[in-house]
């Protein structure tokens, strides 16, 4: 197994402020094989697999250091739409 993703169907997020969405959990891609195709492969069969079940939009999240998925995501039509805030106690 060179990748996978994981995602799901979800109602209403009242905390995210939006309604019914598909969302993916998860991508992962082994290191040896990044930056062939392979992640975006899985992202547009993930997508296809959600519209399939009704899902009228995608949302997902990422870590802010993780530049190289934001990447990935922004060339697949993803906008910034949240911003999550952390303070350590």
């Amino acid at each position: 197994m060179i990748g996978y993703t994981y995602g799901g169907v979800e109602g209403t997020d009242y905390m995210a402020l939006r309604g019914p969405a598909g969302v993916l959990y998860d991508i992962v891609v082994d290191p040896a094989h990044r930056r062939q195709g392979v992640g975006r492969m899985l992202l547009d069969a993930t997508i296809e697999a959600l519209k399939t079940r009704g899902a009228p939009r995608v949302v997902l999240s990422t870590a802010e250091r993780n530049e190289s998925a934001q990447h990935l995501f922004e060339r697949a039509g993803f906008r910034r739409t949240m911003i999550e805030m952390t303070r350590e106690l």
